[in-house]
């Protein structure tokens, strides 16, 4: 028996995303987004302390703390949502514009708010 939503991906769906301008928009954003976040990181990474304020949701004090290299889950995270959500857009939401355009901006939501986070973390820090 088939799964009722699954579509095998076709040039049709790739077509619906590239001519979309709101999808055209969002994929340029995130992937902007992406390499910004990169790029600060890379641009602030020898003025960095050897210990980082990463983990909001701990008590305060030394459990908030993770080493530098930790701060790369901000933009790999925003990075693989987008992945998956254009993976589900292309196989099971392809006849259906207005849930990819959902999934869509969800991954630039995700994004701006994992840049803002990384922006005021590595500000705070230095």
């Amino acid at each position: 028996m088939k799964f009722f939503l699954y579509k095998t991906p076709t040039t049709d769906s790739w077509e619906r995303i590239r001519s979309n301008w709101l999808l055209q928009t969002v994929n340029k954003s995130v992937i902007f987004l992406v390499v910004i976040s990169l790029a600060l990181i890379a641009w602030r990474w020898r003025s960095m302390p050897p210990f980082l304020p990463l983990w909001y949701s701990r008590p305060w004090g030394s459990d908030q703390l993770a080493q530098p290299g930790w701060i790369f889950i901000l933009p790999v995270s925003g990075l693989l949502l987008y992945g998956i959500n254009l993976l589900m857009s292309i196989y099971l939401t392809a006849e259906y514009l207005i849930f990819t355009q959902a999934l869509f901006l969800t991954s630039l939501l995700v994004n701006i708010l994992s840049f803002i986070a990384l922006f005021k973390i590595l500000f705070l820090v230095a």
